[in-house]
This record gives structure tokens, sequence and C-alpha cells, in this order.
């Protein structure tokens, strides 16, 4: 099942990103997708605490109403980083093509001489929740990746 959602995002960032995921022989979600997961995955966007959510500024330049479809692991992982970042998914757009796009784009370019291509569509499959309870406080964990019971297991 896919997500379907609609964000905002510049007419330049939009062509910047066509550009390079035509470069890079993938399609627009597909980059996208792969930008955000890079971000968060090797610590590029900051975690807020107690912050209210930050919007892309309205005002600086015209935007174009983006439509994405989405994996419903993408759409999760993607709350969550809105979540944990205190942005909107506009903002995440607009923050990674302005501070992040180039070192993605050098990483990117050393994945793929590798087999296990960083770009795969089934980056997020070992995405996980745990939920329980301690002391009677209720707590929930988000794994990016497999479980560490299952990583132990794998390795002995």
């Amino acid at each position: 099942m896919n997500i379907e959602t609609t964000t905002c995002i510049s007419y330049d960032h939009l062509e910047i990103m066509k550009e390079y995921a035509h470069q890079h022989n993938m399609s627009l979600r597909t980059f996208l997708s792969a930008l955000i997961s890079f971000a968060a995955n090797y610590e590029k966007l900051d975690v807020q605490y107690f912050k209210q959510i930050k919007y892309r500024n309205r005002n600086t330049t015209q935007w174009k109403r983006f439509h994405i479809v989405l994996y419903d692991d993408e759409y999760e992982f993607f709350m969550d980083v809105k979540k944990l970042c205190k942005m909107s998914l506009a903002r995440i757009i607009e923050y990674c093509l302005d501070n992040i796009l180039y070192e993605f784009l050098e990483f990117l370019s050393k994945e793929e001489q590798k087999e296990d291509f960083y770009t795969d569509n089934y980056r997020y499959s070992g995405y996980a929740f745990e939920t329980g309870t301690k002391k009677d406080i209720f707590y929930l964990t988000v794994y990016w990746g497999p479980h560490p019971e299952i990583l132990e297991k794998a390795t002995t």
C-alpha cells in the first residue's frame, strides 16, 4: 500500500532534484527519500526538544505544490523525522537541498560503485517499533534499522 501526500517545494529546488535524480537514474520520489534518509541516518539533522515545528519561509520564493506517493515505511520514517527535528516536510526538503545536497551527492557517487547500493527501495525494511511499560510509564522505541536483538542473533 502506498500513501499519497502533498507538500510544497520551490521551483528552483524542484529543478535541482529533477536534474540530480535524472543523473543518478532515480525517480524523484526515490531521490528525495534517499536524501532524507541520508540526512537522518548520518545525523545531518538536529533533533529538537520542546520546540514548535518550523515551516518553510513562505515569502522568499515561488512555491509549487508537490504531490508525492510514498511507501508505507517511508511515510512512517518521514513522520518520525518531522517529529524529531520539529520541521515540516517542506522545511526538511528545503534544509536538505540547501545544506547537505553536495555531501549526499558525493556519498551517492561512492555508493553507486558498491553492490549494496544505498537507494534500494527496501531501505526501511528493518524499521521497527517496540512498546512497553516501565514503572507505569509507557514508552515507544523506534528503530531505523533491524532490532538490536535480531542483529545480535544474526552475528552470533
